[in-house]
């Protein structure tokens, strides 16, 4: 994934943390970045990273699977990725701080 999409979605918080909207497809083939899609929210952002999950939303598989993805993406450790909003929805935020 190259950091030029993230821009598009991605903001900063008053603590430095970059926050990045994501719309989530589970039950998909495959996991993988789909792309950019634009989205009507009240976030700071127009644009969300869709995301293709493999798992079923069911006991929290498919956000881990997320995770999972977005740490090889961004090549960043799973413990520096939260899910802060978006448990149960197909939107959703991730923050993570950039050392």
């Amino acid at each position: 994934m190259t950091l030029s999409l993230l821009k598009d979605c991605s903001w900063k918080d008053k603590n430095g943390f970059t926050l990045l909207l994501i719309k989530a497809k589970p039950n998909a083939k495959r996991s993988s970045v789909v792309g950019l899609v634009d989205i009507n929210t009240n976030y700071p952002v127009k644009k969300a990273l869709e995301i293709a999950i493999n798992e079923k939303p069911d006991d929290n598989k498919a956000n881990i699977a997320l995770i999972e993805l977005l740490s090889d993406e961004l090549n960043i450790p799973k413990s520096r990725l939260e899910l802060k909003t978006g448990a149960t929805s197909r939107i959703k935020v991730i923050s993570f701080k950039e050392e």
